[in-house]
């Protein structure tokens, strides 16, 4: 079959995902990504960036809906750098639960945000792409070619020409696409994702049921030599059956290429221009060859039939670096990954672990973009922007934490904090509490191939931090830091310390409410740095 008659304006491109995919305005790490970030992407090759925005849980609720200021203010200059290094920008709406359904009445907050965002940037240059809503799934293939109509006409009394990327319903399955409305407006791109075959690109996974996330090793294509035992908790599931006579099938070329050329017929039927605007394999199970070899087959299918993409993701556990952690560009690209996309690679030096000899800002404002990416887990109160401050512009602020909850800063790569500690340096930061305050300021080794997350900590209490309105200045010696032994994400167990914990490679600084619940409590931070 030759390929679509209609392209996108676009070609290649990836998808800088977990930047806006926050639970509120307030906890996107912006500083994850900078423009540079736009310029590396450009210079692969690329001329597309999808970027996922969680925009439903960054409104004023029911009944206006309002996005939140901070939102725009950051979504702007995302859209600033885009325009400015003319790359296309797909503003996705990827308020999405992969294990909650797309309840029935999503318009009443599909239309306002929508109407929100046009009113926002009618005027910017057609580089803005708008997309709907990202893989819809448990709602009627009827209601949802309502409501998406719905939200085309709204966008449409406001900004009247723009590309808008529309899709189906099952995640954006291509076997959806023939049940979406024929919509009249002639500036839609519709949408598929595609991951097939599932069993091979999210082994290792530990979201969805059930759990891969003890399956590792699976061959692509098949290879009946190199085929892992089933792991006992997918023995008996649809995963049993996924590894066993069907994955010769599901891997095949034959099999692969006649998905894609139903997309090919329904582009061709409709004369619409059809966009992959997801497809990769999850890092750390899969074999390196083997993704290598599944990107090369789906990029090679997917560029043959004229179909624009952009891959999913660029850091991340799909990502274009070796692991998961953002890494540096000219050391830290997974080379050959980036070659099967078609993109050219700039040449990687080697990056050794230097000894950090001099003072660390680790929070002002924003997390240091070059040495950090904050992380946060849980429904409690947080900010990383919070104008209550001890210095300039934004501070932290941690509120209601249940027990063990964290809020993170992860080292980009290991640090080497050794010489820092032989040298007398302190941990120091600003904090003001509202109520007596019990937690944990502690480091920790990764956890890897090599290495155990062994703790070193410190504990803040009333004493350290007092009660009475004011911003305190802590200083804590980091060789006053004592060993907590170490919690084993991998087998869920605690190892009491060993004496085991090494300055050498640190890969994270955290604060967590280690002793309690600190329901009522809040606790603000400002100038997070290692210093003399």
């Amino acid at each position: 079959m030759n390929g679509v008659l209609q392209t996108a304006p676009f070609s290649k491109g990836v998808n800088f995902s977990a930047w806006f995919e926050a639970n509120s305005a307030q906890s996107i790490n912006f500083t994850k990504y900078d423009e540079q970030d736009f310029i590396n992407v450009k210079s692969l090759g690329a001329d597309v960036i999808r970027l996922p925005v969680k925009f439903h849980s960054m409104t004023s609720g029911a009944p206006n809906y309002t996005i939140d200021p901070l939102l725009f203010k950051f979504l702007d200059t995302a859209v600033d750098w885009a325009e400015k290094h003319e790359l296309y920008i797909i503003i996705d709406n990827h308020s999405f639960d992969p294990v909650l359904h797309t309840p029935s009445d999503i318009d009443k907050i599909l239309l306002p945000v929508w109407t929100q965002i046009a009113r926002r940037y009618r005027n910017r240059s057609p580089y803005v792409i708008y997309e709907i809503l990202n893989e819809p799934h448990g709602i009627s293939d009827r209601r949802w070619g309502e409501v998406q109509g719905m939200a085309i006409y709204a966008i449409r009394g406001i900004d009247a020409n723009r590309k808008i990327i529309v899709g189906g319903t099952d995640y954006n399955s291509i076997g959806k696409l023939s049940a979406l409305p024929r919509y009249t407006d002639p500036h839609l791109i519709y949408t598929f994702h595609f991951y097939d075959p599932h069993i091979f690109t999210h082994q290792g996974a530990a979201w969805g049921e059930p759990s891969m996330a003890a399956l590792a090793g699976v061959p692509f294509p098949y290879n009946s030599a190199r085929m892992p035992e089933v792991p006992e908790n997918l023995k008996g599931t649809w995963a049993q059956g996924a590894l066993g006579n069907d994955y010769e099938r599901a891997s095949s070329s034959q099999t692969l290429y006649s998905t894609l050329d139903r997309v090919v017929a329904f582009s061709r039927e409709r004369n619409v221009p059809v966009f992959c605007g997801e497809f990769g394999v999850y890092i750390p199970n899969a074999n390196n060859e083997d993704r290598v070899r599944w990107y090369q087959f789906v990029v090679n299918a997917l560029n043959n039939r004229n179909i624009a993409w952009t891959a999913w993701d660029y850091y991340g556990g799909f990502g274009i670096f070796k692991t998961e952690r953002a890494g540096d560009f000219n050391s830290d690209l997974n080379v050959d990954v980036v070659r099967a996309l078609g993109f050219t690679p700039p040449a990687q030096r080697v990056r050794r672990q230097e000894q950090l000899r001099t003072d660390i800002t680790i929070y002002d404002d924003y997390p240091n973009r070059q040495l950090v990416t904050a992380t946060f887990w849980g429904e409690n109160d947080f900010s990383l922007y919070d104008t209550n401050t001890a210095e300039g512009e934004f501070a932290i602020r941690w509120g209601n934490a249940p027990q063990y909850n964290t809020f993170s800063f992860d080292f980009t790569s290991n640090a080497d904090l050794s010489y820092l500690v032989s040298r007398n340096y302190v941990l120091e930061f600003y904090a003001r509490a509202s109520r007596p305050a019990n937690f944990d300021v502690r480091f920790l080794n990764p956890e890897d191939a090599s290495s155990m997350p062994w703790r070193m900590r410190y504990t803040i209490n009333q004493n350290i931090l007092p009660v009475d309105g004011n911003w305190h200045k802590i200083r804590i010696p980091l060789s006053d830091m004592r060993e907590h032994g170490a919690w084993i994400n991998s087998t869920q167990q605690f190892l009491s310390p060993q004496g085991e914990f090494s300055w050498q490679s640190v890969s994270t600084l955290q604060f967590v409410a280690e002793h309690s619940n600190m329901d009522g409590i809040t606790v603000w931070f400002d100038n997070i740095r290692i210093t003399r």
